[in-house]
């Protein structure tokens, strides 16, 4: 189910119970285990395999610092609330019936949010709000594994997400496996306090981006934050073995990922509280049930982010104004509405006044037909933030185009 936006709820940040700083090697590069519960090495995950069910196991520590590995219904961890930024784009123009309360009221909701329960070997995490996946999607990981199952909602099956292919799955539906590269991983320092904890900063780089992620110190966090770690490693196209730089018992609160080409990725805990009673089947993976598939996500070309009524609400009413001229090879607007047409190859979000409103595939078409008449502006971005075109003022009825050739002028 999706999870409401992370401010409507009290923060039960307050339950969160910190652990002193993890320790490091001699060369400062934070220790963790090797593998599920201490064992051999993760091994990668097929797209063409599935798992066998999984009983999730937890290690509780006995005196002495010895643990013993046992099977339980119900798991220690945390639950966290966090939300992925990529930048915004171009704000509303300047007019007397912009509503600048619907449209922060709107950004709010379609900011990109994650729920995650992490146990000391398993991860979960729900996706929803601005997401170009359903709302509802599942990713699900465990230690001895590397890679992610994709939980499609509707659906009792399962895909696996390979090391490497989370960026085509968060920024184009896809599964595509991205190549992957080893990781420069510095640490440098104490971070700021989040969540009323300090935390440790690494710099971590890659060809893909330059990323400093700010972890954490929680009690009984087990190996769960390396999963979470390996999830911002994969985005930035970093070998799944450089999530080392995050150690046992830490768990990330912060990450700015820095694209070697242009734009940025922010990904930020907002709440984290400890839990005694993570239900043991919500974290397998795979789950109980679900099938294995190979085929990719179901197809789909666009998809409205905002309600209508959020939409409307961007004007407090119409105003008429003459519409934009028409270009050579360009189609003639719609009688009312914005439509919203994309002609290049790759997945783009159309923002309208800063407010992510709707995303379309390549080749696909939406038409949103409750902007009141008026003026607007929009920009085509990329979910990631690495890429985007010129704001540009458009005219509602109208229609906006990203990827098309446009005649020259004699």
């Amino acid at each position: 189910m999706p999870v409401e936006p992370p401010d409507a709820a009290p923060s039960p940040q307050a339950t969160a119970e910190p652990a002193p700083l993890a320790p490091t090697t001699a060369g400062g590069t934070a220790t963790t285990s090797t593998g599920a519960d201490g064992g051999a090495a993760p091994e990668p995950l097929r797209s063409d395999r599935g798992l066998a069910a999984d009983v999730p196991r937890e290690s509780p520590r006995e005196p002495g610092g010895k643990e013993s590995a046992r099977d339980a219904k119900d798991l220690v961890g945390y639950a966290l609330q966090a939300v992925i930024r990529t930048g915004e784009g171009a704000g509303a123009p300047k007019a007397p019936e912009v509503s600048a309360t619907a449209i922060d009221s709107a950004r709010r909701k379609t900011e990109a949010r994650m729920a995650i329960e992490l146990s000391q070997t398993r991860g979960r995490i729900t996706l929803s709000g601005g997401f170009v996946l359903p709302q509802g999607t599942e990713l699900r990981a465990r230690v001895d594994r590397y890679g992610h199952l994709v939980l499609w909602p509707g659906e009792e099956t399962y895909r696996v997400a390979e090391p490497g292919a989370l960026r085509a799955l968060f920024g184009e539906r896809r599964l595509d496996v991205a190549p992957l590269s080893r990781a420069d991983v510095t640490p440098s320092g104490d971070g700021a306090h989040r969540l009323n904890v300090r935390t440790r900063r690494v710099d971590v780089s890659t060809r893909a981006a330059k990323t400093t992620i700010e972890l954490a110190a929680f009690r009984d966090a087990g190996d769960g934050g390396v999963l979470l770690c390996r999830l911002l490693f994969d985005l930035m196209g970093a070998m799944p073995q450089s999530s080392a730089a995050c150690a046992t018992d830490e768990i990330p609160l912060h990450a700015e990922l820095r694209w070697t080409t242009r734009g940025a990725l922010t990904f930020d805990v907002v709440s984290i509280a400890r839990r005694t009673d993570l239900p043991a089947s919500d974290l397998a993976a795979p789950p109980a049930g679900a099938v294995f598939v190979t085929a990719p996500p179901p197809p789909s070309m666009a998809e409205m982010l905002l309600p209508k009524g959020e939409l409307a609400a961007f004007r407090t009413g119409p105003v008429e104004v003459p519409p934009a001229s028409i270009r050579d090879a360009q189609a003639s607007p719609p009688d009312s509405g914005l439509l919203l047409l994309n002609s290049s190859d790759e997945l783009r979000i159309a923002w309208l006044d800063g407010v992510a409103a709707a995303w379309v595939a390549p080749g696909g078409r939406i038409s949103l037909p409750s902007p009141p008449h008026g003026r607007y502006i929009l920009q085509w971005r990329t979910f990631l933030g690495d890429g985007w075109e010129p704001p540009e003022p458009i005219v509602v009825p109208g229609t906006s185009e990203v990827g098309a050739t446009r005649a020259l002028a004699p």
